[in-house]
C-alpha cells in the first residue's frame, strides 16, 4: 500500500483559478456507509483548497420539488448553479440528467461539453455515480475515478467488480483508496479486504493495485490534511469540461496499458 507523500505544493492548488470547470468522479459500488462520508470529506477538502464544488449525485432522482441536473440541462440561462464569492459545495440530484447525457447520440467529448455548458464557473464538479454511467461518460479519458475500499460486508466483491468493469469496459484506471482503520485489515488470519483485492486483481486482471491509504480513525486534523492531499492528487487528473480550453482535451489513454480480455 502507498501513502501519499507530503507535498509543499498542496496548499497552493487553490490559488490558480482553473480555465474550465474541472470534473472529478467518485465510484458508487454499493458501499454508501463508506462512500458518502468520503464524498463529504473530499468536497470539504476541495473547498478548503479554494474551489467552489458541485456534487452530482447520480443515485438521487430529480423531481419538481427537488430539481437538479436534468432541469439545468433543460433550462440553461448561461449561469452555473454555483456562483459564490467564496468556496462552498452543493449537492444536485442527477440521476435523470446523467441518464440523459449517457443516451445522447454524440461522441463522449460532446456529452461532456454539454455538461460543461451548465457550469460556467471555474470550480470543481464531482460526479458520484455507478460504474455503468461513469463508463459511458468517461470511457478512455485520462480522468481517474476514486474507488474506495472498506471493511463493509461484500466490499471485496463490489470493489473488485467495479475495478474490473472500469479497466476492461471503459479503459479507466481508478485511484484506489483504502479507507480502513489501523488493524482492521487483518481478518481471519489471512489478510484484509485491501490485500484480497490486490491478489484478485493480480491473478484475474493482471493488474497491480497501488492503493492510497487513509485511516478514518486518526485525529481530525491529520484526516483533514490527508483529504486535502487526496483532493490535490485527484485534481492532477481532473477532466476539463469545456473543450475550448487550449491544450486540455483530457482524452486518450496514454500510459494505460491494454488489459487482457482472456480472463
Amino acid at each position: 500500500m502507498h501513502d501519499m507523500p507530503l507535498n509543499q505544493a498542496v496548499g497552493l492548488v487553490g490559488l490558480g483559478a482553473a480555465e474550465s470547470p474541472q470534473l472529478l468522479a467518485v465510484v458508487s459500488h454499493g458501499d454508501p456507509r463508506t462512500e458518502l462520508p468520503l464524498l463529504w470529506q473530499l468536497s470539504t477538502a476541495l473547498s478548503q483548497l479554494g474551489y467552489g464544488v458541485t456534487v452530482l449525485d447520480a443515485n438521487i432522482g430529480e423531481s419538481a420539488h427537488n430539481p437538479g441536473l436534468q432541469q439545468l440541462l433543460d433550462y440553461q440561462f448561461g449561469h452555473g448553479p454555483v456562483a459564490a464569492d467564496g468556496p462552498e459545495w452543493n449537492v444536485l440530484p442527477s440521476a435523470q440528467g446523467i441518464h440523459t447525457l449517457c443516451n445522447l447520440v454524440a461522441k463522449p467529448a460532446q456529452r461532456l461539453q454539454r455538461l460543461g455548458d451548465v457550469f460556467q464557473t471555474n470550480g470543481v464538479v464531482v460526479l458520484y455515480a455507478g460504474v455503468e454511467p461513469l463508463s459511458k461518460l468517461l470511457a478512455r479519458t485520462e480522468l481517474r475515478p476514486l474507488l474506495s475500499i472498506s471493511g463493509e460486508k461484500n466490499a471485496l466483491m463490489t470493489t473488485y467488480l467495479a475495478l474490473k468493469r472500469l479497466l476492461r469496459n471503459a479503459r479507466l484506471e481508478p485511484t484506489i483508496l483504502n479507507m480502513m482503520a489501523d488493524g482492521s485489515e487483518i481478518q481471519s488470519g489471512v489478510g484484509g479486504v485491501a490485500k484480497a483485492l490486490s491478489e484478485c486483481a493480480k491473478n484475474f486482471l493482471d493488474y497491480s493495485v497501488q492503493a492510497i491509504r487513509i485511516d478514518p480513525a486518526q485525529p481530525e486534523a491529520q484526516l483533514d490534511a490527508d483529504m486535502r492531499r487526496l483532493a490535490a492528487r485527484l485534481l492532477e487528473n481532473a477532466l476539463p469540461l469545456r473543450s475550448n480550453v487550449p491544450g486540455h482535451t483530457g482524452f486518450g489513454n496514454s500510459g494505460f496499458r491494454e488489459m487482457s480480455r482472456s480472463h
